[in-house]
Parts: structure tokens; sequence; C-alpha cells
């Protein structure tokens, strides 16, 4: 009876909360972040490229009724894959799931973009879950936030040109052999804590005004990483790069069964000890 009465209680919590966020009229985002993007201070041609770019990949009107964004995931290296799952932003609620299987069932993980909060566990193939905590909880923590930084990003990149508080610079053009693309800087203010002393580029074919790179830096430590974006897949009325090449490594990340939704509570829930 105490366990039931203690799911009971967890299901009732979770339905508050979920009331709770959806009193909210807008997306949660950093501390003091803008309503929406200043194309007044963003240089005239940044953002004509990065409104082509948008439109490519669905609009911004599309993006913004996007609350969730859900898919199965895998990374393949040398034809092989070395890891599976499944990963979800809730862009409303400002958080971020990673599930990977294990040879043993899967290991979980959620974290809050903006708060504090952070929960892991790991769940057996019979169903059963056993909550994670303490150091190994914040190892997961900070490899699902460097995964939101790096990869998620670059998945959803034509739409980050123009969110609030995107600083959007033009970087003039590239050539890689015959096809010359529109370099796109970008960054974010250091209260945004996920993207917080990174840069970006963002590299636009100029006939299709679709990304098809993205560079990742961190100007304080030298580190660089670039993924090519490739096999533009429909998901509902919003485009993104089902593949994603590590230009460093050469592995494969790969998104399908990508859905646009409403939040899924559970996915974020820790689970009932």
């Amino acid at each position: 009876m105490k366990l039931r009465t203690s799911f009971l209680l967890a299901l009732a919590l979770a339905a508050l909360a979920a009331a709770c966020g959806s009193s909210r009229t807008t997306f949660q985002r950093y501390p003091g972040a803008p309503l929406t993007f200043d194309r007044a201070t963003a240089p005239p041609q940044a953002v004509e490229v990065a409104d082509k770019a948008i439109a490519a990949a669905g609009g911004m009107d599309n993006w913004n009724k996007a609350k969730q964004i859900r898919w199965q995931a895998q990374r393949l290296a040398d034809g092989k894959v070395t890891a599976q799952g499944e990963a979800a932003w809730d862009r409303w609620n400002g958080r971020v799931y990673g599930k990977v299987e294990t040879p043993d069932g899967s290991a979980v993980s959620a974290v809050s973009l903006y708060g504090d909060y952070a929960m892991a566990y790991m769940e057996a193939k019979n169903g059963q879950k056993e909550v994670i905590d303490g150091p190994e909880k914040g190892k997961a923590a900070i490899t699902l936030l460097l995964e939101f930084q790096l990869d998620m990003t670059a998945m959803t990149m034509p739409f980050l040109l123009e969110e609030p508080g995107t600083k959007l610079e033009y970087a003039g053009t590239r050539k890689d052999g015959d096809k010359e693309y529109h370099d796109l800087k970008v960054s974010f203010p250091d209260a945004d804590r996920p993207h917080k002393g990174l840069v970006y580029h963002a590299l636009v074919d100029q006939g299709s005004s679709l990304i098809a790179r993205v560079e990742v830096e961190n100007p304080t430590t030298g580190d660089r990483v670039g993924f090519e974006l490739s096999d533009w897949t429909d998901a509902v009325v919003l485009k993104f790069p089902a593949t994603r090449k590590n230009l460093g490594s050469g592995e494969l990340h790969k998104s399908t069964n990508i859905r646009i939704g409403s939040p899924d509570d559970i996915l974020y829930t820790k689970p009932v000890e």
C-alpha cells in the first residue's frame, strides 16, 4: 500500500508541475532573457542569410510551436553502431533527456538547462529502476549538457540563429571545393548557461540555404569540433539534419523518428524509490 501511495503521490506532483508549466505563456529561458531576437542590432546581411536558413528548415513560426522535440538516436563508427537510445529537448520547460541502451538495460538521465535539477537512473530489462545519486549523477548531467551544447545544438542550429538573446554576426564567405557558403557567427550571453563561452559558426549553403556545417569553439581552451549536416528530414512542418558527422572522429550521429509535440513529463521525472 505504501508503494502505491507513493506512486500516486508522484503522479499528482507530476501533474501539478505540468499544470504550473502550462500557466507560463513563454518558453523557459535563462534569467533576464529577452522575449524576442533583436534584429535591429544584428548586421542586415547576417539577418538576411539567417532568415533564409530558418525558412528552408520550416520557419520560426512553426519552431515557436514546437514545445518538445524527441527522437531515436544512434552513434556509428566505421559503419558499426557504437551507441543507441533516445533523446528529447523539452523547450517549453528548459529540460533535456537522454537514454542509452546497455547490455543489462539502459542508462537514463535528465537535466534542467537553467536550474539545478538533475536526475539519473539505471533501468534493467525487467523494468526495475535504480536511482543514481552523488558523483555519478553529476557526471551524467555533465555528459548530457555537453550533448546539448554540441550535437543537439548542431541539429537545431537553423532556429537558434534568431533565438532571443542570440548574437548574430556575418563572418564572410567560405569556399569548399566548388561550393561557397555564408559563414554566420553565433554566440549567446553568459547568462545562457548551456552555451556560455562557446562560439558557433553555421556555414549556410548559398543555393539551398540549408546549413551544411556547424563548428563549435571554446575560445578559452582552444577546443574545436565540427559537424557536417546532411540527410535533412521532415518532422511534421520542420526539417532537421538527421545525420551529423563529427569531422574530427568521423563518427556519425543519427536521428530517426523525430517527433514534435508537448512535453512528456515522465521522461524528466525521477523514479519513485
